[in-house]
């Protein structure tokens, strides 16, 4: 009888250590934030490849669940938004000051050079006055993965900010004043777009699509601001750079979306852990798609309508639950196709049964990942019960092949000529023999979640020690061997797992 296995008994056997479920606001793909012990056994130490983690050392995310929250109210962030509130319109502030004192370098008399001065002190106090050097030797492609990830932000951040500015203060100002402030908001603007089209131009990757779904949303928002502010018309240079730029962005990440199965094939190192834990590679993929997910109206347009003739992607996906069946395949297709590189590389496991632990860890932590971030939004109905159903079949398929050997070595269907006596006392040193092996077999293998490994070795037990225990009283005529009894037997096999 084995025992049933759902993601409810395991999900919250163990501290988190800080998971981070949050969908927005950053592109690290770990989702565990604390260090390198986690329940699930997946390592969040090598998952943040492309960029690091968007909330600094020691800050909470938006929806953490260290937050301190009663009827409601997150009453230990009160204190915090307030601050941070204050902070920005002091920051607001400043610029504004900072924008006059530059505002007459784009008047009609002043000269190229001024204004080029004047556009870099701009940027620079954005901390992106490095968006003028991209379209030369060191633009986009020549960017480490993870300086392209937190360019990305700064350059996101400082766009909104502009965009602020422009729109608190343009109304306060002079018709000359308004004129200039559109120049320099046209510069501000060309400049910017650099940014955007290093992006787009780099090599295909998956920190290309992330970075260019980043890139897309604040493009196709601030750019129409502008321009209806200061009444640019659709010819207006900027705009038409936008959309030349957009343009570029969505085949950019239609490329790399077509790409993603290749690199979930090929892009990380397939080297296996021979202790049968969970694979690096699950929570890398597995924040990868969580991240995927936090620009989902852009992801929705930029891969969700494309014209993929090979059918890759089934729709986009849905902007709320239920939205439409067509929208789950993005995300269950990539998933499943991570399912089955891990089922076909589990293959060079050697060690019978084996295989089976190996995928029974990477299942429950893809699971586990899942129902515990934004991607559960995303999963169709009988999703979550399927891998449940799996990981039942991986523990069948473990104990038929690791432990049944053992346990029929008690079977007194196998006669012979041979004493009673005789034949039970050797049929019972057969069982010690194959017993031993077993364990010493699966010395290091390792089972991280502590309510799963707490299952498993109640499954090995319940098949194993119940069938010893009869057998002992079956045949009473045999002596057993010391430190044999079936209480002592049990405590050996509470030893498994440990790695």
């Amino acid at each position: 009888m084995y025992l049933r296995v759902t993601i409810e008994d395991a999900q919250f056997g163990a501290d988190d250590g800080g998971f981070d479920n949050s969908s927005s606001g950053g592109s690290s793909p770990a989702s565990y934030r604390s260090g390198s012990s986690e329940s699930d056994g997946s390592s969040s130490n090598n998952a943040d490849e492309f960029c690091p983690d968007p909330y600094p050392s020691g800050s909470a995310s938006p929806s953490s669940t260290s937050y301190a929250v009663r009827d409601g109210v997150d009453r230990t962030s009160l204190l915090s938004v307030s601050e941070s509130s204050a902070t920005v319109l002091d920051d607001i502030d400043r610029h504004q000051q900072r924008m006059l004192t530059l505002l007459p370098a784009f008047s009609t008399p002043a000269g190229a050079g001024a204004r080029a001065d004047a556009l870099s002190r701009w940027l620079a106090g954005f901390d992106v006055g490095w968006v003028l050097d991209m379209d030369s030797g060191r633009g986009g492609e020549s960017l480490p993965r993870r300086e392209v990830g937190r360019r990305v932000r700064a350059w996101a951040q400082a766009l909104s900010t502009m965009e602020r500015v422009f729109r608190l203060r343009h109304r306060e100002l002079t018709v000359k004043q308004v004129e200039a402030l559109g120049e320099l908001a046209a510069a501000s603007a060309g400049a910017m777009l650099k940014l955007a089209a290093a992006v787009a131009a780099l090599g295909s990757s998956p920190s290309k699509l992330l970075a260019a779904l980043d890139v897309y949303v604040p493009v196709s928002e601030a750019f129409p601001v502008l321009g209806r502010m200061f009444s640019w018309g659709p010819s207006h240079p900027v705009l038409a750079a936008a959309e030349d730029t957009l343009a570029a962005l969505v085949d950019a990440a239609r490329n790399c979306g077509r790409d993603l199965r290749t690199f979930i094939r090929s892009h990380y190192p397939w080297r296996m852990p021979q202790g049968g834990e969970v694979h690096p590679c699950v929570g890398f993929w597995m924040g990868y798609f969580r991240c995927m997910l936090r620009n989902r109206i852009s992801l929705c347009f930029v891969l969700g309508s494309s014209d993929d003739d090979d059918g890759d992607f089934e729709g986009a996906p849905p902007l709320a639950p239920g939205a439409g069946e067509g929208g789950f395949g993005l995300v269950t297709d990539l998933i499943s196709c991570l399912e089955t590189v891990l089922e076909e590389k589990s293959a060079a496991l050697a060690f019978p049964g084996l295989r089976q632990v190996f995928m029974l860890n990477n299942t429950f932590a893809i699971l586990r990942r899942a129902v515990r971030s934004d991607l559960k939004l995303f999963l169709p109905p009988g999703w979550i019960r399927a891998r449940e159903e799996r990981m039942e079949g991986y523990i069948k398929g473990y104990m038929a092949t690791s432990w049944a050997p053992v346990v029929s070595r008690l079977d007194d269907a196998a006669g012979g000529a041979k004493p009673l006596r005789r034949r039970t006392t050797n049929r019972l040193s057969a069982f010690y023999t194959a017993l031993e092996n077993a364990c010493y077999a699966q010395r290091c293998w390792k089972v991280p979640n502590p309510v799963l490994r707490g299952i498993l070795r109640k499954t090995v037990s319940a098949s194993v020690v119940p069938a010893y225990r009869r057998y002992l009283e079956d045949h009473p005529e045999v002596e057993m061997a010391v430190g044999r009894t079936a209480e002592e037997l049990e405590q050996r096999l509470s030893d498994l797992f440990e790695g």
